[in-house]
């Protein structure tokens, strides 16, 4: 797997440490939450006459997107320092 070098302390440690695969699931599910809330109250236009709500749409958006923004950016094991990786 890929090692991520912080920048404050020079430790190296594994990107795929437990604790960043436990922030992007906690992220992901807010951000979830989130979207289905925000979206909840939209429809969305397939074709002439039928529709379906937002929620699950929004939702998983939602997560795709906290997923992936939580995993820009990793706390260092050794200085706690978080950044940008």
């Amino acid at each position: 797997m890929a090692q991520i070098i912080c920048p404050n302390c020079n430790h190296t440690f594994d990107s795929n440490n437990p604790e960043s695969i436990a922030t992007r699931s906690a992220v992901a599910g807010a951000m979830g939450l989130v979207g289905a809330e925000v979206c909840g109250s939209m429809g969305i236009l397939l074709a002439p006459g039928v529709g379906i709500s937002g929620v699950v749409p929004g939702a998983v958006g939602g997560a795709f997107i906290g997923w992936f923004t939580a995993d820009q950016f990793r706390r260092c094991t050794a200085c706690k320092k978080v950044f940008k990786t």
